[in-house]
């Protein structure tokens, strides 16, 4: 785009607009041709200011501004300020995070925390299951999923899962946490962890 002329009501050419690129800014420069209005509007241009190009541009170092008139075809000589310019965003960009204090619920060593969940698939599957329970270690992030074909299964998938892992880790599961939906507790699982 060239450039742009704006006509009033009668025709006659009341403004010219020049667009033109800036770094990433789009800047238009305009030029009042003829002004018959009683009550003029001002129209003005101006340079953008250091705050706006280093926010518009990404909160870019003083360094990289530097470079941008020698660089950028068309671009002016940035002015800076003569008192050091601290933006909010770059400070809060720079302070470090606090790690996260430490999670007492979290286990200190293999199946001391189990994670489990029941859920009941939308479909049956290839192999007729409709259920599914998932197993999930705390401390090693250990995962295991048994299919069922029935709700009532749970009880003994459970034991089958602890059973295994218990064997293969020379460890016993210490604590289950389930979303206590009611889904998995019956006799046969109090039995398990008396």
């Amino acid at each position: 785009m060239d450039g742009l002329i704006f006509h009033d009501s009668s025709g006659d050419a009341v403004l010219s607009v020049l667009p033109n690129l800036w770094g990433s800014i789009q800047v238009v420069r305009t030029c009042i041709i003829k002004n018959n209005v009683s009550d003029p509007v001002s129209l003005v241009t101006r340079h953008p200011d250091y705050e706006t190009i280093h926010c518009c541009l990404g909160h870019i170092s003083d360094e990289v501004m530097r470079h941008i008139s020698d660089n950028v075809e068309g671009a002016e000589k940035i002015c800076f300020p003569n008192k050091k310019y601290i933006c909010c965003g770059c400070a809060l960009g720079k302070l470090h995070q606090h790690s996260f204090p430490e999670n007492p619920k979290c286990s200190s060593k293999t199946l001391g925390l189990i994670y489990s969940d029941l859920l009941e698939l939308p479909t049956l599957s290839y192999s007729k299951y409709k259920w599914v329970i998932t197993f999930l270690d705390d401390y090693s992030f250990y995962c295991r999923v048994a299919f069922l074909h029935k709700k009532s299964d749970a009880a003994e998938a459970i034991k089958a899962v602890f059973q295994l892992w218990s064997n293969t880790t020379s460890h016993s599961v210490k604590r289950l946490h389930t979303d206590n939906g009611g889904r998995v507790y019956n006799i046969g699982i109090t039995i398990l962890f008396t």
